[in-house]
Protein backbone atom coordinates (compact mmCIF):
# COMPACT_ATOMS: atom_id res chain seq x y z
CA UNK A 1 0.00 0.00 0.00
CA UNK A 2 1.57 3.25 -1.12
CA UNK A 3 1.07 6.64 0.03
CA UNK A 4 -1.83 7.44 -1.48
CA UNK A 5 -3.81 4.17 -0.52
CA UNK A 6 -2.60 4.81 2.92
CA UNK A 7 -4.34 8.76 2.71
CA UNK A 8 -7.96 7.18 1.34
CA UNK A 9 -8.25 4.69 4.05
CA UNK A 10 -7.49 7.52 6.43
CA UNK A 11 -10.08 9.93 4.90
CA UNK A 12 -12.73 6.42 5.01
CA UNK A 13 -11.94 6.36 8.75
CA UNK A 14 -13.03 9.91 8.96
CA UNK A 15 -16.03 10.13 6.85
CA UNK A 16 -17.24 6.98 8.81
CA UNK A 17 -16.55 8.57 12.54
CA UNK A 18 -17.90 11.72 11.39
CA UNK A 19 -21.59 9.68 10.52
CA UNK A 20 -21.64 8.13 13.59
CA UNK A 21 -20.45 11.47 15.45
CA UNK A 22 -23.50 12.68 13.45
CA UNK A 23 -25.58 9.41 14.22
CA UNK A 24 -24.96 10.02 17.98
CA UNK A 25 -25.84 13.92 18.41
CA UNK A 26 -29.31 13.02 16.40
CA UNK A 27 -30.73 10.24 19.18
CA UNK A 28 -29.22 12.51 21.90
CA UNK A 29 -31.60 15.38 20.66
CA UNK A 30 -34.13 13.31 19.95
CA UNK A 31 -33.95 11.77 23.39
CA UNK A 32 -33.70 15.40 25.11
CA UNK A 33 -36.58 16.12 22.89
CA UNK A 34 -38.18 13.25 24.31
CA UNK A 35 -37.69 14.03 27.91
CA UNK A 36 -38.85 17.60 27.64
CA UNK A 37 -41.82 16.77 26.03
CA UNK A 38 -42.94 15.20 28.69
CA UNK A 39 -41.69 17.00 31.53
CA UNK A 40 -44.17 19.12 29.70
CA UNK A 41 -47.25 17.23 29.93
CA UNK A 42 -46.84 16.32 33.68
CA UNK A 43 -47.61 20.18 34.52
CA UNK A 44 -48.49 20.85 37.86
CA UNK A 45 -51.29 23.18 38.41
CA UNK A 46 -53.88 24.73 41.16
CA UNK A 47 -57.38 25.54 40.60
CA UNK A 48 -58.95 28.22 42.88
CA UNK A 49 -62.51 28.35 42.53
CA UNK A 50 -65.07 30.97 42.74
CA UNK A 51 -66.27 29.66 46.13
CA UNK A 52 -62.72 30.00 47.63
CA UNK A 53 -61.94 25.94 46.84
CA UNK A 54 -58.85 25.00 45.98
CA UNK A 55 -57.39 21.79 44.08
CA UNK A 56 -53.60 20.80 43.13
CA UNK A 57 -53.09 18.29 40.38
CA UNK A 58 -51.47 17.22 36.98
CA UNK A 59 -52.87 18.69 33.93
CA UNK A 60 -54.02 16.28 31.96
CA UNK A 61 -55.53 18.48 29.23
CA UNK A 62 -57.21 21.58 28.89
CA UNK A 63 -59.89 23.26 26.47
CA UNK A 64 -62.28 25.93 26.32
CA UNK A 65 -64.66 24.57 28.62
CA UNK A 66 -63.50 21.58 30.67
CA UNK A 67 -60.02 21.45 32.34
CA UNK A 68 -59.22 17.78 33.32
CA UNK A 69 -56.39 16.73 36.16
CA UNK A 70 -55.28 14.15 37.89
CA UNK A 71 -55.48 14.98 41.72
CA UNK A 72 -53.43 12.81 44.26
CA UNK A 73 -56.85 11.62 46.58
CA UNK A 74 -59.34 12.38 43.98
CA UNK A 75 -58.40 10.91 40.96
CA UNK A 76 -58.82 11.97 37.34
CA UNK A 77 -61.39 15.35 37.33
CA UNK A 78 -63.25 17.08 34.77
CA UNK A 79 -63.73 20.33 35.75
CA UNK A 80 -65.63 23.58 33.91
CA UNK A 81 -63.63 26.62 33.43
CA UNK A 82 -66.47 28.84 34.37
CA UNK A 83 -66.40 27.60 38.17
CA UNK A 84 -62.76 28.83 38.21
CA UNK A 85 -61.71 32.39 39.33
CA UNK A 86 -57.75 31.49 38.84
CA UNK A 87 -55.65 29.03 37.00
CA UNK A 88 -52.06 28.94 38.66
CA UNK A 89 -49.03 27.06 36.94
CA UNK A 90 -45.91 27.35 38.93
CA UNK A 91 -43.84 26.57 36.36
CA UNK A 92 -45.19 29.71 33.84
CA UNK A 93 -45.71 32.32 37.09
CA UNK A 94 -41.61 30.87 37.81
CA UNK A 95 -40.88 31.87 34.46
CA UNK A 96 -42.93 35.13 34.07
CA UNK A 97 -41.00 36.23 36.87
CA UNK A 98 -37.51 35.55 36.15
CA UNK A 99 -38.35 37.00 32.91
CA UNK A 100 -39.92 40.31 34.34
CA UNK A 101 -37.25 43.28 34.36
CA UNK A 102 -36.29 44.57 38.01
CA UNK A 103 -37.54 48.14 38.71
CA UNK A 104 -35.66 49.27 41.80
CA UNK A 105 -37.31 52.80 41.72
CA UNK A 106 -40.90 50.94 42.02
CA UNK A 107 -42.92 51.31 45.36
CA UNK A 108 -44.64 47.88 45.99
CA UNK A 109 -48.93 48.33 46.28
CA UNK A 110 -49.87 48.71 50.10
CA UNK A 111 -51.39 45.63 51.06
CA UNK A 112 -54.86 45.22 51.52
CA UNK A 113 -56.76 45.62 54.96
CA UNK A 114 -58.90 42.63 55.55
CA UNK A 115 -62.18 43.71 55.96
CA UNK A 116 -64.12 40.92 57.93
CA UNK A 117 -67.76 42.69 57.14
CA UNK A 118 -67.37 43.50 53.98
CA UNK A 119 -66.46 39.80 52.89
CA UNK A 120 -69.78 38.83 54.97
CA UNK A 121 -71.59 41.10 52.77
CA UNK A 122 -70.28 40.00 49.63
CA UNK A 123 -70.55 36.27 50.62
CA UNK A 124 -74.48 37.02 50.89
CA UNK A 125 -75.31 37.41 47.37
CA UNK A 126 -75.23 33.63 47.10
CA UNK A 127 -73.37 33.44 43.41
CA UNK A 128 -70.89 31.87 43.89
CA UNK A 129 -72.01 29.14 46.96
CA UNK A 130 -72.23 25.95 46.51
CA UNK A 131 -76.17 24.32 46.54
CA UNK A 132 -77.67 21.61 47.48
CA UNK A 133 -81.17 20.67 48.07
CA UNK A 134 -82.12 16.99 49.34
CA UNK A 135 -85.35 14.90 49.71
CA UNK A 136 -86.10 12.05 51.58
CA UNK A 137 -89.26 9.80 51.83
CA UNK A 138 -89.83 6.58 54.25
CA UNK A 139 -93.21 4.69 54.33
CA UNK A 140 -94.11 1.61 56.05
CA UNK A 141 -97.54 -0.16 55.89
CA UNK A 142 -98.41 -3.64 57.50
CA UNK A 143 -98.79 -3.71 61.19
CA UNK A 144 -97.72 -0.25 61.47
CA UNK A 145 -99.03 2.71 58.73
CA UNK A 146 -96.04 5.23 59.10
CA UNK A 147 -94.83 8.13 56.75
CA UNK A 148 -92.09 10.21 56.90
CA UNK A 149 -90.58 13.72 54.80
CA UNK A 150 -87.29 15.12 54.72
CA UNK A 151 -86.49 18.20 53.00
CA UNK A 152 -83.01 19.75 53.62
CA UNK A 153 -81.32 23.25 51.97
CA UNK A 154 -77.86 23.31 52.30
CA UNK A 155 -75.30 26.17 51.38
CA UNK A 156 -71.38 26.66 51.24
CA UNK A 157 -68.40 28.55 50.17
CA UNK A 158 -65.62 30.04 50.97
CA UNK A 159 -64.53 33.12 50.34
CA UNK A 160 -60.84 34.28 51.21
CA UNK A 161 -60.32 33.18 54.92
CA UNK A 162 -64.01 33.03 55.31
CA UNK A 163 -66.19 30.29 55.76
CA UNK A 164 -69.79 30.23 55.11
CA UNK A 165 -72.53 27.57 55.84
CA UNK A 166 -76.63 27.77 55.73
CA UNK A 167 -78.81 25.21 56.29
CA UNK A 168 -82.20 24.26 56.34
CA UNK A 169 -84.86 21.65 57.22
CA UNK A 170 -88.19 20.53 57.62
CA UNK A 171 -89.11 16.65 58.79
CA UNK A 172 -92.81 15.84 58.82
CA UNK A 173 -94.60 12.42 59.30
CA UNK A 174 -97.49 10.46 60.28
CA UNK A 175 -97.80 7.18 62.14
CA UNK A 176 -100.92 5.71 62.19
CA UNK A 177 -102.64 8.59 60.58
CA UNK A 178 -101.72 10.88 63.39
CA UNK A 179 -99.14 13.60 63.15
CA UNK A 180 -96.22 12.12 64.56
CA UNK A 181 -93.09 14.89 63.47
CA UNK A 182 -93.25 18.55 62.70
CA UNK A 183 -90.21 20.26 63.10
CA UNK A 184 -88.26 22.44 60.99
CA UNK A 185 -85.63 24.38 61.51
CA UNK A 186 -82.64 26.65 60.15
CA UNK A 187 -78.70 27.78 60.73
CA UNK A 188 -75.88 30.13 59.66
CA UNK A 189 -72.59 29.75 60.24
CA UNK A 190 -69.96 31.58 59.72
CA UNK A 191 -66.41 30.45 60.02
CA UNK A 192 -62.84 32.71 59.86
CA UNK A 193 -59.20 31.94 60.16
CA UNK A 194 -57.34 34.16 62.24
CA UNK A 195 -54.00 32.00 62.33
CA UNK A 196 -53.13 28.86 60.68
CA UNK A 197 -55.60 26.38 62.28
CA UNK A 198 -57.30 28.78 64.35
CA UNK A 199 -60.59 30.06 64.00
CA UNK A 200 -63.69 32.21 65.68
CA UNK A 201 -67.27 31.22 64.43
CA UNK A 202 -70.95 32.90 65.04
CA UNK A 203 -73.82 30.74 64.94
CA UNK A 204 -77.04 31.24 64.84
CA UNK A 205 -79.53 28.61 64.91
CA UNK A 206 -83.59 28.96 64.32
CA UNK A 207 -85.54 25.87 65.36
CA UNK A 208 -90.01 25.46 65.80
CA UNK A 209 -91.41 21.95 66.40
CA UNK A 210 -95.00 21.11 67.26
CA UNK A 211 -95.04 17.96 68.71
CA UNK A 212 -92.89 18.93 71.72
CA UNK A 213 -94.51 22.30 71.68
CA UNK A 214 -91.91 24.37 71.27
CA UNK A 215 -93.04 27.65 69.25
CA UNK A 216 -89.33 29.58 68.75
CA UNK A 217 -85.82 28.13 69.71
CA UNK A 218 -83.70 30.76 69.21
CA UNK A 219 -80.19 30.38 69.85
CA UNK A 220 -76.67 32.38 69.12
CA UNK A 221 -73.55 30.96 69.92
CA UNK A 222 -69.63 32.72 69.32
CA UNK A 223 -66.61 30.31 69.70
CA UNK A 224 -63.29 29.54 69.47
CA UNK A 225 -61.74 26.47 67.40
CA UNK A 226 -58.87 24.72 65.98
CA UNK A 227 -58.82 23.00 63.03
CA UNK A 228 -56.06 19.79 63.67
CA UNK A 229 -56.14 18.30 60.27
CA UNK A 230 -56.97 20.38 57.19
CA UNK A 231 -55.93 18.66 53.81
CA UNK A 232 -57.98 18.07 50.58
CA UNK A 233 -58.85 14.50 51.60
CA UNK A 234 -59.52 15.02 55.36
CA UNK A 235 -60.48 18.21 57.64
CA UNK A 236 -61.61 18.04 61.57
CA UNK A 237 -61.99 21.03 63.75
CA UNK A 238 -62.97 21.33 67.65
CA UNK A 239 -63.61 24.00 69.67
CA UNK A 240 -65.93 25.55 72.79
CA UNK A 241 -67.86 28.63 73.13
CA UNK A 242 -70.41 30.41 74.64
CA UNK A 243 -73.67 31.58 73.81
CA UNK A 244 -77.62 32.47 74.17
CA UNK A 245 -81.00 30.28 74.07
CA UNK A 246 -84.69 31.73 74.04
CA UNK A 247 -87.53 29.47 73.97
CA UNK A 248 -91.20 29.85 74.27
CA UNK A 249 -93.40 26.88 74.34
CA UNK A 250 -97.16 26.37 74.01
CA UNK A 251 -97.92 27.11 77.64
CA UNK A 252 -96.81 30.92 77.00
CA UNK A 253 -93.49 30.35 79.19
CA UNK A 254 -90.75 32.06 77.80
CA UNK A 255 -87.33 31.36 79.24
CA UNK A 256 -83.91 32.89 78.32
CA UNK A 257 -80.45 30.58 79.36
CA UNK A 258 -76.48 31.15 78.74
CA UNK A 259 -74.89 28.38 77.22
CA UNK A 260 -71.33 26.89 77.39
CA UNK A 261 -71.29 25.26 74.10
CA UNK A 262 -68.46 22.14 72.71
CA UNK A 263 -68.29 21.52 68.97
CA UNK A 264 -66.87 19.25 66.76
CA UNK A 265 -66.97 18.39 62.98
CA UNK A 266 -65.16 15.68 60.59
CA UNK A 267 -65.51 15.38 56.92
CA UNK A 268 -64.20 12.99 54.94
CA UNK A 269 -63.05 12.57 51.02
CA UNK A 270 -63.10 8.82 50.87
CA UNK A 271 -62.84 8.50 47.10
CA UNK A 272 -63.84 10.56 44.22
CA UNK A 273 -67.20 9.61 44.93
CA UNK A 274 -67.67 9.00 48.67
CA UNK A 275 -68.18 11.59 51.26
CA UNK A 276 -68.22 11.09 54.98
CA UNK A 277 -69.32 14.04 57.49
CA UNK A 278 -70.11 14.00 61.20
CA UNK A 279 -70.97 16.84 63.83
CA UNK A 280 -71.02 16.88 67.43
CA UNK A 281 -72.17 19.46 69.43
CA UNK A 282 -73.45 19.85 73.28
CA UNK A 283 -74.61 22.52 75.26
CA UNK A 284 -75.17 23.30 78.84
CA UNK A 285 -76.91 25.69 80.69
CA UNK A 286 -74.46 27.53 82.81
CA UNK A 287 -77.62 28.04 85.53
CA UNK A 288 -78.64 24.37 85.30
CA UNK A 289 -76.01 21.86 83.74
CA UNK A 290 -78.52 18.69 83.74
CA UNK A 291 -80.47 20.22 81.31
CA UNK A 292 -78.29 19.58 78.57
CA UNK A 293 -78.43 19.22 75.15
CA UNK A 294 -76.75 16.53 72.16
CA UNK A 295 -76.69 17.06 68.81
CA UNK A 296 -75.17 14.36 66.48
CA UNK A 297 -75.36 14.57 62.52
CA UNK A 298 -73.21 11.90 60.55
CA UNK A 299 -73.96 11.22 56.52
CA UNK A 300 -73.06 8.85 54.08
CA UNK A 301 -73.11 10.69 50.67
CA UNK A 302 -71.91 8.41 47.29
CA UNK A 303 -72.46 10.98 43.90
CA UNK A 304 -74.14 9.79 41.29
CA UNK A 305 -73.43 12.08 38.54
CA UNK A 306 -72.03 15.68 39.09
CA UNK A 307 -75.21 16.72 40.38
CA UNK A 308 -76.92 13.71 41.51
CA UNK A 309 -76.48 11.90 44.72
CA UNK A 310 -77.74 9.73 47.28
CA UNK A 311 -77.13 10.06 51.09
CA UNK A 312 -77.81 8.19 54.48
CA UNK A 313 -78.04 9.90 57.27
CA UNK A 314 -78.18 9.46 60.81
CA UNK A 315 -79.85 11.94 63.74
CA UNK A 316 -79.84 12.14 66.75
CA UNK A 317 -81.13 15.31 69.56
CA UNK A 318 -81.57 14.49 72.96
CA UNK A 319 -82.83 17.86 75.04
CA UNK A 320 -82.69 16.96 79.13
CA UNK A 321 -84.96 20.21 79.73
CA UNK A 322 -87.76 18.54 77.98
CA UNK A 323 -90.22 16.16 79.52
CA UNK A 324 -89.22 12.60 79.45
CA UNK A 325 -91.36 11.28 76.79
CA UNK A 326 -89.91 14.47 74.25
CA UNK A 327 -86.38 14.32 75.22
CA UNK A 328 -85.16 12.23 72.41
CA UNK A 329 -85.25 12.19 68.64
CA UNK A 330 -83.15 9.94 66.31
CA UNK A 331 -83.58 8.86 62.86
CA UNK A 332 -82.16 7.46 59.81
CA UNK A 333 -83.21 9.06 56.74
CA UNK A 334 -82.58 8.15 53.16
CA UNK A 335 -82.42 10.42 50.31
CA UNK A 336 -81.54 11.71 46.66
CA UNK A 337 -80.00 14.93 46.52
CA UNK A 338 -79.52 17.70 43.87
CA UNK A 339 -76.49 19.98 43.81
CA UNK A 340 -77.17 23.36 41.74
Amino acid sequence: MGFIGTMRLRVRCFTNMRRRLYTLLTVSLILSTSCLSAVATTQNVHLLFKNGDRLSGILIEEGSDLIQIDSEFLGKLSVKRGSLKKIEKPGEATQAKQTEPENPSAIPPAPSKPRPIRSLFQALTFDDWKKRLEFGMTTQSGRRDKTDFSFRLNMQRRFEKNQYRFQSRYLYGKNRGEKSTDKQNASFLWRRDIAPGVFYQTDTLYSVDEIKEIDLNLEQRLGLGYRFVDTEKFKLSTGAGTGGRLRTDRNMSNAFEYLFDVFEDIDYRVSKRLRLTQDFRIALPLSETDQYLIDFRAAMVTDITESLDLSVRYQLEYDNSLSRDRREDQRLISAIGYSF
